[in-house]
C-alpha cells in the first residue's frame, strides 16, 4: 500500500522543504519533494513539521516499569509509551546490580524474539564503574572491568549494543578496546578521569560521553592547580560525541547552549535516561532498578530525585520533551535538532537504514507542531 503525507514542512539533512510531500511504501521512504503523486492512503501534515522518527540510546523504562524486572510484555508497554512521544528506536538500559539481576533483564529480552516493537538493542550502563561517581546507581555492586565477563555475555546475548564504564577501572583498557572489536559502542561514564586519561581512553576506542555533566568530573584544583576533567575533554575532542539529557532539569539552558556550540549536532545524541518514572505524576515514588533491590527515587520539579535530594535519580523525560527544550530553551534550529534527535544517535550506533528522511530509509516519522508538541507517529509507515 502506498501512503503519502502531504502539506508537510519536511526536515531534512540539508533543510527544511516548505508545503512539501514525503511518500512511503512497505514501510520505506520512496519520494520526497513538492509534486503529490498518487496514492492509496493520503495524510495531510497541515503545516505542520515532518521528522524523522526520534532514537533515544539510553533509556531504562517508563509508564511504571523498568527493564531490569520487566516481563516481555512489559517491555513492549516501555516501548509503547515511549512510541506515543514520538521514539521509534529505543535502546533498552540496564544499570549496575547483581549480574543475578543483569543477567534476569538479558535473558527476558532475548524472550522477545522478533516481536520487539521499537526496542532495537540493550545499552549495558555498569557495573564497571568509580563508587565516586555513583551518582543514582548502587556503589556496592560496582567492580574492575572484565574482558572475559563481556565476551561470555555478548556470545549468550549477541543484541548488547553499547557499554558504558568508567576508564579508571579497565586495566590496560583491555575491556574499552575488547568490546570495541566484538562491535559494541564504548562510552565513558560515571567516571573520575581527568582530561589526560579521557584521551588515552579514546585512543583505546572510547566513542561516546554517557550524560555529559552528569557522574563525571569537571575540572578541579589539586595543589592550587587547576587539572581539566572529563568534561572538558568531552567537550573539546571531536572523537568523542556526548549524550544529553535535555529535560531543562540536569542541565540549565546556558549548559545546553555550551554544548551545542562545543560540539555541533553531529556530536550529540539527546537521551532521556526515562525510569520508569516516565508517565508517572509529581510526588509519587518509585523504584530505580528492580523493585526488589533498587533504589528509591521521588518525581519533583520535573525530574526525578533521590530522596535525599543530594542527587538526581535517571529522568521522567520523554523525547519530544527533550526536542521542545532543546528547540526553547536553547535556540536549536528544527534542522539541527532533528540530528541530534535522530541523525547523529542512529550514526553513533550505526543504523543505516533510519535517523533521516532520505529515499530508501525507513518511514519512521513524527508530525509536531512549532511547540514540538506530538500531532502523529508513523512507525515503518503505520500511524501509531
Amino acid at each position: 500500500m502506498t501512503t503519502k503525507i502531504i502539506n508537510a514542512n519536511i526536515v531534512t539533512p540539508e533543510g527544511i522543504l516548505s508545503d512539501a510531500t514525503v511518500v512511503f511504501e512497505d514501510g520505506i521512504l520512496t519520494y520526497i519533494g513538492d509534486l503529490c503523486p498518487e496514492s492509496d492512503r493520503t495524510f495531510d501534515a497541515e503545516g505542520n513539521y515532518l521528522l524523522a522518527g526520534f532514537i533515544d540510546i539510553h533509556c531504562h523504562g517508563g509508564n511504571g516499569h523498568d527493564f531490569m524486572d520487566a516481563s516481555t510484555e512489559e517491555m513492549r508497554e516501555i516501548a509503547r509509551f515511549h512510541l506515543s512521544h514520538g521514539t521509534t528506536t529505543l535502546v533498552a538500559t540496564t544499570l549496575t546490580d547483581t549480574w543475578e539481576h543483569i543477567e534476569g533483564a538479558l535473558s527476558r529480552f532475548a524472550s522477545l524474539g522478533d516481536d520487539t516493537l521499537t526496542l532495537h538493542g540493550v545499552h549495558m550502563e555498569g557495573p564497571w564503574f568509580s563508587p565516586s561517581q555513583s551518582g543514582a546507581q548502587s556503589t556496592s555492586q560496582m567492580e574492575m572491568a572484565s574482558l572475559e565477563k563481556l565476551k561470555e555475555l555478548k556470545a549468550k546475548y549477541p543484541f548488547i549494543e553499547r557499554i558504558s564504564l568508567a576508564p579508571e577501572v579497565d586495566e590496560n583498557f583491555d575491556t574499552g578496546s575488547g568490546a570495541k572489536a566484538l562491535g559494541m559502542v564504548v562510552a565513558l561514564a560515571h567516571t573520575d578521569a581527568d582530561f589526560d586519561l579521557t584521551e588515552r581512553a579514546v585512543a583505546h576506542g572510547y566513542s561516546l560521553v554517557t550524560h555529559i555533566y552528569s557522574g563525571m568530573r569537571g575540572v578541579v584544583r589539586e595543589n592550587a592547580y587547576r587539572i581539566a576533567g572529563c568534561v572538558e575533554a568531552s567537550l573539546y575532542d571531536d572523537n568523542l560525541a556526548v549524550e544529553v539529557i535535555a529535560d531543562g532539569k540536569h542541565l540549565p539552558g546556558g549548559l545546553l547552549k555550551l554544548i551545542y556550540k562545543c560540539k555541533g549536532a553531529d556530536k550529540i545524541c539527546l537521551i532521556t535516561d526515562g525510569t520508569r518514572g516516565c508517565g508517572m505524576t509529581e510526588g509519587e515514588m518509585f523504584m530505580l532498578g528492580t523493585r526488589e533491590g533498587g533504589t528509591p527515587a521521588v518525581i519533583e520539579d520535573g525530574v526525578a530525585k533521590l530522596p535525599s535530594r543530594e542527587a538526581f535519580a535517571g529522568s521522567v523525560a520523554t523525547t519530544d520533551r527533550l526536542a521542545r527544550t532543546m528547540h526553547m530553551l536553547a535556540d536549536v534550529p528544527f534542522v539541527e535538532l532533528s540530528e541530534m534527535m535522530s541523525a547523529t544517535p542512529a550514526r553513533v550506533m550505526g543504523y543505516s537504514d533510519r535517523g533521516r528522511i532520505a529515499v530508501g530509509l525507513r518511514a519512521d516519522l513524527v508530525i509536531m507542531d512549532e511547540n514540538c508538541n506530538i500531532k502523529q507517529v508513523f512507525l515503518k509507515g503505520e500511524l501509531q
